[in-house]
Protein backbone atom coordinates (compact mmCIF):
# COMPACT_ATOMS: atom_id res chain seq x y z
CA UNK A 1 0.00 0.00 0.00
CA UNK A 2 1.38 3.55 -0.46
CA UNK A 3 2.28 5.53 2.20
CA UNK A 4 -0.49 8.73 2.77
CA UNK A 5 0.31 12.03 0.93
CA UNK A 6 1.50 14.80 3.62
CA UNK A 7 -0.76 17.91 3.55
CA UNK A 8 0.99 20.20 1.31
CA UNK A 9 1.31 23.90 3.08
CA UNK A 10 3.56 26.61 2.93
CA UNK A 11 3.55 30.30 4.16
CA UNK A 12 3.35 31.09 0.54
CA UNK A 13 0.48 29.28 -0.15
CA UNK A 14 -1.99 31.98 1.25
CA UNK A 15 -0.48 34.65 -1.01
CA UNK A 16 0.42 33.43 -4.47
CA UNK A 17 -0.23 29.92 -4.45
CA UNK A 18 3.66 28.78 -4.63
CA UNK A 19 5.00 25.48 -3.38
CA UNK A 20 8.36 24.56 -2.30
CA UNK A 21 11.29 22.82 -3.85
CA UNK A 22 10.58 19.92 -1.12
CA UNK A 23 6.87 19.74 -1.47
CA UNK A 24 7.60 19.66 -5.41
CA UNK A 25 10.13 16.94 -4.96
CA UNK A 26 7.66 15.04 -2.86
CA UNK A 27 5.07 14.98 -5.17
CA UNK A 28 7.27 13.94 -8.25
CA UNK A 29 8.26 10.63 -5.50
CA UNK A 30 4.59 10.00 -5.29
CA UNK A 31 4.24 9.91 -9.07
CA UNK A 32 7.35 7.98 -9.96
CA UNK A 33 5.91 5.71 -6.75
CA UNK A 34 2.10 5.79 -8.91
CA UNK A 35 4.77 4.35 -12.34
CA UNK A 36 5.90 1.56 -10.38
CA UNK A 37 2.67 0.25 -9.00
CA UNK A 38 0.87 0.81 -12.57
CA UNK A 39 3.91 -1.07 -14.10
CA UNK A 40 3.53 -3.78 -12.11
CA UNK A 41 -0.17 -3.71 -12.37
CA UNK A 42 -0.85 -3.04 -8.89
CA UNK A 43 -3.81 -1.65 -9.57
CA UNK A 44 -5.80 -1.08 -5.97
CA UNK A 45 -2.74 0.51 -4.58
CA UNK A 46 -2.16 2.58 -7.66
CA UNK A 47 -5.94 3.79 -7.30
CA UNK A 48 -5.14 4.43 -3.86
CA UNK A 49 -2.48 6.94 -4.71
CA UNK A 50 -3.81 8.40 -7.71
CA UNK A 51 -7.29 9.44 -5.89
CA UNK A 52 -5.00 10.79 -2.95
CA UNK A 53 -2.63 12.43 -5.12
CA UNK A 54 -5.86 14.59 -7.29
CA UNK A 55 -7.43 15.45 -3.73
CA UNK A 56 -4.33 16.96 -2.53
CA UNK A 57 -3.51 18.83 -5.99
CA UNK A 58 -6.93 19.88 -6.34
CA UNK A 59 -6.44 21.28 -2.38
CA UNK A 60 -3.26 23.14 -3.27
CA UNK A 61 -2.32 26.07 -5.10
CA UNK A 62 0.43 25.86 -7.56
CA UNK A 63 0.14 22.19 -8.46
CA UNK A 64 -1.85 22.62 -11.62
CA UNK A 65 0.85 19.97 -13.74
CA UNK A 66 0.21 17.83 -10.86
CA UNK A 67 -2.69 17.25 -11.01
CA UNK A 68 -2.83 17.17 -14.69
CA UNK A 69 -0.28 14.21 -14.08
CA UNK A 70 -2.92 12.52 -11.71
CA UNK A 71 -5.22 12.95 -14.29
CA UNK A 72 -3.13 11.02 -17.07
CA UNK A 73 -2.24 8.29 -15.20
CA UNK A 74 -6.01 7.82 -13.92
CA UNK A 75 -6.78 7.04 -17.58
CA UNK A 76 -3.78 5.36 -18.26
CA UNK A 77 -4.41 2.94 -15.06
CA UNK A 78 -8.30 2.73 -16.57
CA UNK A 79 -7.27 1.77 -19.33
CA UNK A 80 -5.29 -0.73 -18.40
CA UNK A 81 -8.07 -2.02 -15.67
CA UNK A 82 -10.40 -1.93 -18.97
CA UNK A 83 -8.28 -4.19 -20.95
CA UNK A 84 -8.27 -7.22 -17.52
CA UNK A 85 -12.14 -6.35 -17.40
CA UNK A 86 -12.62 -7.25 -20.89
CA UNK A 87 -10.68 -10.49 -20.91
CA UNK A 88 -13.36 -12.89 -21.09
CA UNK A 89 -14.09 -16.08 -18.67
CA UNK A 90 -12.56 -14.23 -15.65
CA UNK A 91 -13.89 -15.17 -12.25
CA UNK A 92 -16.68 -13.29 -10.72
CA UNK A 93 -14.10 -11.52 -7.96
CA UNK A 94 -11.95 -10.67 -10.42
CA UNK A 95 -14.22 -9.02 -12.71
CA UNK A 96 -15.72 -7.07 -9.33
CA UNK A 97 -12.44 -6.29 -7.95
CA UNK A 98 -12.17 -4.53 -11.58
CA UNK A 99 -15.65 -3.08 -11.86
CA UNK A 100 -14.62 -1.49 -8.54
CA UNK A 101 -11.46 0.10 -8.75
CA UNK A 102 -13.13 1.51 -12.62
CA UNK A 103 -16.10 3.01 -9.97
CA UNK A 104 -13.51 4.54 -7.61
CA UNK A 105 -11.92 6.09 -10.52
CA UNK A 106 -15.23 7.42 -12.12
CA UNK A 107 -14.89 5.27 -15.29
CA UNK A 108 -18.62 3.99 -14.32
CA UNK A 109 -19.77 4.25 -17.88
CA UNK A 110 -17.10 2.40 -19.28
CA UNK A 111 -16.87 -0.34 -16.63
CA UNK A 112 -20.25 -1.45 -17.92
CA UNK A 113 -19.49 -1.47 -21.34
CA UNK A 114 -16.54 -3.08 -21.10
CA UNK A 115 -18.20 -5.74 -18.64
CA UNK A 116 -21.16 -6.49 -21.06
CA UNK A 117 -18.75 -6.64 -24.01
CA UNK A 118 -16.53 -9.30 -21.72
CA UNK A 119 -19.65 -11.63 -21.41
CA UNK A 120 -20.62 -11.41 -24.49
CA UNK A 121 -17.49 -12.71 -25.31
CA UNK A 122 -17.75 -15.41 -22.70
CA UNK A 123 -20.73 -16.63 -24.52
CA UNK A 124 -19.86 -16.58 -27.68
CA UNK A 125 -16.32 -18.74 -26.73
CA UNK A 126 -18.54 -21.45 -24.67
CA UNK A 127 -21.15 -21.57 -28.37
CA UNK A 128 -17.63 -22.20 -30.18
CA UNK A 129 -17.09 -25.50 -27.40
CA UNK A 130 -19.77 -27.24 -28.79
CA UNK A 131 -20.38 -30.00 -31.17
CA UNK A 132 -23.17 -30.41 -33.90
CA UNK A 133 -22.30 -34.00 -35.27
CA UNK A 134 -25.49 -34.56 -36.78
CA UNK A 135 -27.66 -34.32 -33.63
CA UNK A 136 -29.80 -30.47 -34.25
CA UNK A 137 -32.13 -31.47 -31.16
CA UNK A 138 -28.96 -32.30 -28.47
CA UNK A 139 -27.24 -29.42 -29.89
CA UNK A 140 -29.66 -26.93 -29.69
CA UNK A 141 -30.27 -28.13 -25.67
CA UNK A 142 -26.75 -27.61 -25.19
CA UNK A 143 -26.88 -24.06 -26.84
CA UNK A 144 -29.78 -23.08 -24.94
CA UNK A 145 -28.14 -23.80 -21.75
CA UNK A 146 -25.40 -22.12 -22.50
CA UNK A 147 -27.01 -18.77 -23.64
CA UNK A 148 -29.80 -18.32 -21.07
CA UNK A 149 -27.50 -19.44 -18.17
CA UNK A 150 -25.06 -17.21 -19.05
CA UNK A 151 -27.81 -14.17 -19.13
CA UNK A 152 -29.03 -15.27 -16.08
CA UNK A 153 -25.66 -14.73 -14.27
CA UNK A 154 -24.69 -11.60 -16.17
CA UNK A 155 -27.95 -10.31 -15.27
CA UNK A 156 -27.37 -10.89 -11.53
CA UNK A 157 -23.87 -9.80 -11.39
CA UNK A 158 -25.15 -6.74 -13.07
CA UNK A 159 -27.58 -6.23 -10.40
CA UNK A 160 -24.58 -5.90 -7.76
CA UNK A 161 -22.35 -4.32 -9.89
CA UNK A 162 -23.90 -1.61 -11.14
CA UNK A 163 -26.56 0.10 -8.97
CA UNK A 164 -27.54 2.86 -10.79
CA UNK A 165 -30.90 2.64 -11.81
CA UNK A 166 -30.09 4.91 -15.12
CA UNK A 167 -27.71 1.87 -16.09
CA UNK A 168 -30.43 -0.95 -16.92
CA UNK A 169 -31.06 -0.04 -19.73
CA UNK A 170 -27.81 -1.26 -21.07
CA UNK A 171 -28.63 -3.92 -19.75
CA UNK A 172 -31.96 -4.38 -20.77
CA UNK A 173 -30.56 -4.01 -24.52
CA UNK A 174 -27.49 -6.61 -24.17
CA UNK A 175 -29.95 -8.85 -23.20
CA UNK A 176 -32.14 -8.36 -26.58
CA UNK A 177 -28.67 -8.81 -28.34
CA UNK A 178 -28.34 -12.02 -27.00
CA UNK A 179 -30.89 -13.16 -27.69
CA UNK A 180 -30.82 -11.67 -31.36
CA UNK A 181 -27.57 -13.35 -31.49
CA UNK A 182 -29.40 -17.07 -30.10
CA UNK A 183 -32.23 -16.84 -32.75
CA UNK A 184 -29.87 -16.29 -35.65
CA UNK A 185 -28.05 -19.91 -34.63
CA UNK A 186 -31.27 -21.20 -34.00
CA UNK A 187 -32.58 -20.36 -36.85
CA UNK A 188 -29.99 -21.70 -39.26
CA UNK A 189 -29.75 -25.30 -37.78
CA UNK A 190 -33.28 -25.39 -36.92
CA UNK A 191 -36.05 -23.62 -39.41
CA UNK A 192 -33.15 -22.86 -42.66
CA UNK A 193 -32.80 -26.86 -42.71
CA UNK A 194 -36.58 -27.56 -42.74
CA UNK A 195 -36.24 -30.24 -39.93
CA UNK A 196 -39.08 -31.96 -39.29
CA UNK A 197 -41.82 -30.56 -37.25
CA UNK A 198 -40.91 -33.60 -34.26
CA UNK A 199 -37.42 -31.91 -34.52
CA UNK A 200 -38.87 -28.16 -34.81
CA UNK A 201 -41.36 -29.04 -31.68
CA UNK A 202 -38.23 -30.76 -29.91
CA UNK A 203 -35.80 -27.43 -29.66
CA UNK A 204 -38.26 -24.87 -29.24
CA UNK A 205 -39.26 -27.27 -26.12
CA UNK A 206 -35.63 -27.40 -24.63
CA UNK A 207 -35.68 -23.07 -25.45
CA UNK A 208 -38.40 -22.48 -23.39
CA UNK A 209 -37.37 -24.93 -20.98
CA UNK A 210 -34.65 -22.56 -20.23
CA UNK A 211 -36.23 -19.43 -20.34
CA UNK A 212 -38.97 -20.82 -18.04
CA UNK A 213 -35.79 -20.85 -16.03
CA UNK A 214 -34.99 -17.51 -16.17
CA UNK A 215 -38.48 -16.39 -15.24
CA UNK A 216 -38.33 -17.66 -11.70
CA UNK A 217 -35.19 -15.94 -11.49
CA UNK A 218 -37.47 -12.56 -12.44
CA UNK A 219 -35.98 -12.61 -16.41
CA UNK A 220 -39.08 -12.61 -18.08
CA UNK A 221 -37.93 -13.44 -21.83
CA UNK A 222 -40.71 -15.25 -23.92
CA UNK A 223 -42.29 -12.29 -25.22
CA UNK A 224 -38.53 -11.72 -26.82
CA UNK A 225 -39.04 -15.11 -28.33
CA UNK A 226 -42.45 -14.88 -29.14
CA UNK A 227 -40.91 -11.86 -31.64
CA UNK A 228 -37.79 -13.84 -32.67
CA UNK A 229 -39.26 -16.74 -33.80
CA UNK A 230 -42.80 -16.11 -34.58
CA UNK A 231 -42.13 -15.25 -38.28
CA UNK A 232 -40.23 -17.97 -38.77
CA UNK A 233 -42.62 -20.42 -37.41
CA UNK A 234 -45.33 -19.17 -39.91
CA UNK A 235 -42.64 -19.18 -42.99
CA UNK A 236 -42.42 -23.01 -41.90
CA UNK A 237 -46.13 -23.68 -42.06
CA UNK A 238 -46.70 -21.87 -44.98
CA UNK A 239 -43.46 -23.82 -46.79
CA UNK A 240 -45.07 -27.25 -45.35
CA UNK A 241 -47.67 -26.41 -46.35
CA UNK A 242 -46.85 -25.82 -50.17
CA UNK A 243 -44.97 -29.08 -49.72
CA UNK A 244 -48.09 -31.14 -49.36
CA UNK A 245 -49.66 -29.69 -51.35
CA UNK A 246 -47.56 -30.09 -54.22
CA UNK A 247 -46.74 -34.05 -53.34
CA UNK A 248 -50.24 -34.34 -52.92
CA UNK A 249 -51.21 -33.24 -56.42
CA UNK A 250 -48.26 -35.61 -57.67
CA UNK A 251 -49.53 -38.00 -56.41
CA UNK A 252 -52.72 -38.28 -57.16
CA UNK A 253 -51.83 -37.63 -60.60
CA UNK A 254 -49.75 -40.73 -61.03
CA UNK A 255 -52.23 -42.93 -58.82
CA UNK A 256 -54.87 -45.60 -59.67
CA UNK A 257 -56.64 -45.26 -56.90
CA UNK A 258 -56.18 -48.98 -55.97
CA UNK A 259 -56.98 -49.90 -52.40
CA UNK A 260 -53.63 -49.96 -50.48
CA UNK A 261 -54.15 -51.15 -46.63
CA UNK A 262 -57.38 -50.94 -44.77
CA UNK A 263 -57.49 -49.70 -41.46
CA UNK A 264 -60.00 -51.05 -38.70
CA UNK A 265 -63.64 -48.83 -37.76
CA UNK A 266 -63.51 -50.91 -34.38
CA UNK A 267 -62.84 -47.89 -32.43
CA UNK A 268 -64.50 -45.68 -34.22
CA UNK A 269 -68.35 -46.28 -34.45
CA UNK A 270 -69.30 -43.06 -36.64
CA UNK A 271 -66.70 -44.23 -39.42
CA UNK A 272 -67.69 -47.74 -39.64
CA UNK A 273 -71.41 -46.68 -39.57
CA UNK A 274 -70.14 -45.26 -43.16
CA UNK A 275 -67.45 -47.28 -44.43
CA UNK A 276 -67.99 -50.82 -42.71
CA UNK A 277 -65.54 -52.74 -40.11
CA UNK A 278 -62.68 -51.17 -42.24
CA UNK A 279 -61.34 -47.98 -43.89
CA UNK A 280 -59.70 -48.59 -47.20
CA UNK A 281 -56.85 -46.35 -48.05
CA UNK A 282 -56.04 -45.96 -51.36
CA UNK A 283 -52.64 -45.87 -52.36
CA UNK A 284 -51.90 -42.32 -52.45
CA UNK A 285 -52.66 -41.25 -49.11
CA UNK A 286 -50.27 -43.98 -47.95
CA UNK A 287 -47.69 -42.56 -50.20
CA UNK A 288 -48.76 -39.52 -48.71
CA UNK A 289 -47.86 -40.43 -45.44
CA UNK A 290 -44.84 -42.24 -45.94
CA UNK A 291 -43.63 -39.49 -47.92
CA UNK A 292 -44.67 -36.44 -45.02
CA UNK A 293 -42.99 -38.67 -42.20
Amino acid sequence: MPMPLMPVHSERDDDDGAVSSDQRKRMDEYIDTLDIHIARREFDAATSLVLQLKQQAGATAGLRDVRQAADSHTADLARLILADLLIPCSSRKQVTQNVGLLHRLGWDKEAKGAFLAARSATIKNRTRQLKLEGNTQLYIRELAIVYFRLIRNTCEWYSELFADPTMISALIAWVRQEMAGYAVIFRRHVFHEMQRFQVIASCLNHTLAEVDILGHAGLDLKFMLDQEFFPDLTSCIRSYESRCLALLTKVASEDSLQVASKVSTENYPSAAAIFGPHIPIVSTVSRLDESLT
